[in-house]
């Protein structure tokens, strides 16, 4: 159980763990490492000021708060999903492409080093990237041949109507603006806004690799996938201009 002391908490490794989620193996390194002051008991058991483990973790922990914070964020975004399921195969696809996106962009996210909370939010925000989709009619989804100009506009509104579904739900209001921005560019060609370089939040610039990726290897009605290595290099070679290039590289590492 943890116990106060001089005004601070003091836990167990093990509590440290549960509290601050995190495995109680990196808690343990930590301390071996000589990484983590702790107070040791007449019995020679360990003792962690919760101020040490803040300010010693720093951005790697999540408390349990924020904890159930995701887990109702990622509830709310799963269950909006299914809607897709209206499409046919076609919903299904972007089902898949969700969770695709939400997983390489995790992936991503973790290869940078962000810290465990804004990992979270990319995934979540990946999740639901095109969630927009859903105010847009039927029948311009499901063609299979070319867009008209005015189809084509309608589609590229998406991000601003999945902007104003997630800022209306109590809940995912944080994630809204990453969404609105996944298909800017860092030219300031992109859409909706037209932003340009740090404009662009650094969420939508990872969600927008990953989301590109995961849509030229997978198979649609209008156009045929390509291989891995195929999309690596449009990615590679549109880097600097619509993609972040820093990321890019780091992306071509994980992958």
């Amino acid at each position: 159980m943890k116990k106060k002391f001089d005004g601070d908490i003091y836990f167990t490794p093990k509590q440290a763990a549960e509290h601050f989620n995190l495995s109680l193996s990196t808690i343990k390194n930590y301390i071996y490492a000589s990484k983590l002051n702790t107070l040791k008991t007449p019995g020679g058991h360990h003792r962690i000021r919760k101020s040490e483990l803040l300010a010693t973790l720093g951005d790697r922990v999540v408390l349990r708060g924020d904890e159930d914070k995701f887990s109702l964020m990622f509830r709310l975004c799963t269950a909006m999903l299914p809607v897709f399921k209206t499409l046919g195969p076609a919903g299904n696809s972007l089902i898949m492409h969700a969770k695709n996106v939400s997983m390489l962009s995790g992936k991503i996210a973790r290869a940078m080093a962000m810290s465990e909370a804004d990992i979270k939010y990319i995934e979540i925000a990946g999740l639901v990237h095109d969630i927009g989709h859903m105010a847009i009619e039927k029948h311009i989804l499901l063609k299979s041949e070319g867009l008209t100009p005015q189809e084509y506009r309608s589609i590229k509104n998406h991000p601003i109507a999945g902007e104003e579904i997630l800022s209306s739900i109590e809940g995912l209001k944080e994630i809204s603006g990453v969404v609105l921005q996944h298909h800017e560019r860092l030219d300031g060609k992109g859409y909706p806004r037209g932003f340009s370089g740090e404009k662009i939040k650094k969420a939508a610039r990872i969600i927008a690799i990953a989301e590109a990726y995961d849509s030229m290897i997978s198979p649609h009605s209008y156009k045929r996938s390509v291989s891995k290595e195929a999309a690596m290099s449009e990615l590679a070679r549109h880097s600097g201009t619509q993609f972040d290039r820093d990321i890019v590289k780091i992306f071509t590492k994980t992958i």
